[in-house]
């Protein structure tokens, strides 16, 4: 038998070590495949933003009202809408009154005769009567942008006419006097109408205050 020497076994090793690698490379891979699905969550949250005017009503005389309207603007993305609350921001003795002289003491009382504070059910509204309702009032005129072009709720009166508009004195808590239950996603301007008359004895000068607006989402 012929004795293999160093250099022909190393010949030998490496042709197997090639015939190893020749195999290996020759299987083809069987590709594989997984699926796996993603679930995105987002949160839109809730805005509001809200701007009410200011208002003078004209110079007027005793027993011949006067009125003027303002509009409390909201805008919200809520998906149900929003709710327009109001109360006076006067307290104690002095609840029912929001108009005050600039000699700080004598007051306009909103509730002198036919107006009765507003408590949300519509036995508080009532028609003004030329000559004869004294006080501040006020009431929810009509709607626009979002909402519709009309008063929506029957508390203030069917329509804008003398014969049909209500009104009343300011809450002395939070009442909600417009609501709009739906979607919009465009401003809605709430029109308010004050309206003012007082009886002779009323001392002359110029009087002023401020009642308290909030739009809530629902």
């Amino acid at each position: 038998m012929q004795t293999l020497n160093k250099k022909d076994s190393i010949i030998i090793a490496l042709v197997a070590i090639a015939g190893v690698f020749t195999a290996v490379i020759g299987v083809k891979a069987t590709g594989t495949s997984q699926t796996s699905t993603a679930t995105i969550n987002a949160t839109v949250l809730e805005t509001m933003t809200l701007s009410c005017g200011n208002a003078t009503i004209p110079n007027l005389t005793a027993n011949t009202p006067q009125s003027v309207q303002a509009a409390c603007t909201a805008n919200t993305n809520g998906a149900a809408g929003f709710n327009l609350k109001v109360h006076s921001t006067t307290s104690g003795a002095d609840a029912t009154k929001n108009l005050l002289h600039t000699d700080t003491t004598t007051w306009i009382i909103n509730t002198g005769t036919g107006l009765s504070t507003y408590t949300g059910l519509p036995a508080s509204t009532a028609l003004w009567t030329a000559g004869t309702t004294k006080g501040l009032g006020f009431r929810v005129r009509s709607t626009s942008g979002g909402t519709t072009n009309a008063n929506t709720n029957t508390d203030w009166g069917v329509d804008e006419t003398a014969g049909n508009a209500k009104y009343a004195a300011f809450p002395l808590t939070d009442q909600t006097i417009y609501n709009y239950g739906s979607y919009s996603g465009s401003a809605s301007a709430v029109n308010i109408d004050y309206k003012l008359d007082v009886p002779t004895t009323q001392k002359a000068g110029s009087y002023s205050g401020t009642v308290l607006y909030t739009a809530t989402t629902n």
